[in-house]
């Protein structure tokens, strides 16, 4: 795919990247179907199987206090062996996805079937360890950063919220500076973080955005669905579990199509920035 002409900003990575997704939405479809039938397919199950998939219809708890900095350690430990199979699953299919689309748009189609490009290699581990690495990083800084507050905590909850909101945004920005390495790794690329870093110099918010935006519109779109669906289609063949697994379907779809929107965004990025990096770098 030849480079674009127009300058790389945050609108021009979106319309780029949305229009890609719908000139290839059957590709898409093709590629997205066996991770969301395996999505939905294991929710519903472990749903099924721990007797809780009638909560599933029920409105959803209430948020947090305002200002309140939650214990993610403790949210760890609450986690079920139903949580944990779901969390393998989506996260095995997520990778899986990732890797064939962002190979779909740097590579083109190759000559492979939805298969082979879906099959699992050494470059999925790749690029599951990049994700791990990340994840790891964000949460030490999220973990430093956010050790005022738990300091501070008799502050006012708007002082408290200000403070959450300015530390999310700086790991954000550290979480943006990296992504690069995820397109490397799905084309198996030699490029590390520090080339991702040095590429995305004087481009923070830029790669925040791209981090942020393209998934936001499929999650309004799931929002809207699930509210509509679960109106129209519980009071008129009540809560079941073969409901419960149409509705997951369903919603997988859209949240796939989130994440092939931000796949592409982030191999626009890949594309345009990448032939930045230094000389002699690895």
């Amino acid at each position: 795919m030849p480079p674009a002409t127009m300058p790389l900003n945050l609108s021009t990575v979106l319309v780029r990247a949305y229009k890609f997704l719908w000139e290839n939405r059957q590709d898409f479809l093709a590629y997205a179907l066996l991770p969301v039938v395996l999505v939905a397919a294991v929710k519903t199950a472990t749903l099924w199987a721990s007797g809780e998939w009638q909560l599933a219809f029920e409105p959803a708890p209430a948020p947090a206090t305002p200002g309140e900095v939650t214990d993610p350690t403790a949210q760890m430990l609450e986690l079920t062996a139903a949580d944990i199979v779901n969390l393998v699953v989506t996260m095995a299919t997520y990778v899986m996805f990732a890797v064939a689309w962002h190979r779909k748009f740097l590579l083109g189609n190759e000559g492979n079937t939805v298969g082979a490009a879906l099959r699992w290699s050494g470059r999925h581990w790749k690029f599951l360890g990049r994700f791990l690495l990340l994840l790891l990083i964000i949460i030490v800084a999220s973990m430093l950063l956010s050790l005022p507050i738990r300091l501070l905590g008799g502050t006012s909850a708007a002082v408290s919220s200000i403070a959450i909101l300015a530390v999310l945004t700086v790991v954000g920005l550290i979480y943006g500076r990296l992504l690069l390495v995820f397109p490397a790794a799905a084309t198996d690329e030699p490029f590390g973080l520090k080339d991702s870093i040095e590429c995305t110099q004087g481009k923070s918010w830029l790669m925040l955005g791209i981090a942020v935006m393209p998934p936001l519109p499929a999650m309004v779109v799931l929002l809207i669905v699930s509210l509509l669906l679960a109106n129209l289609f519980v009071p008129l063949f009540g809560a079941s579990v073969s409901l419960l697994l149409v509705l997951t379907l369903i919603q997988q779809v859209i949240v796939f199509g989130g994440i092939a929107a931000g796949v592409t965004a982030l191999s626009i990025a890949h594309q345009e920035l990448a032939h930045t990096r230094p000389t002699g770098t690895a």
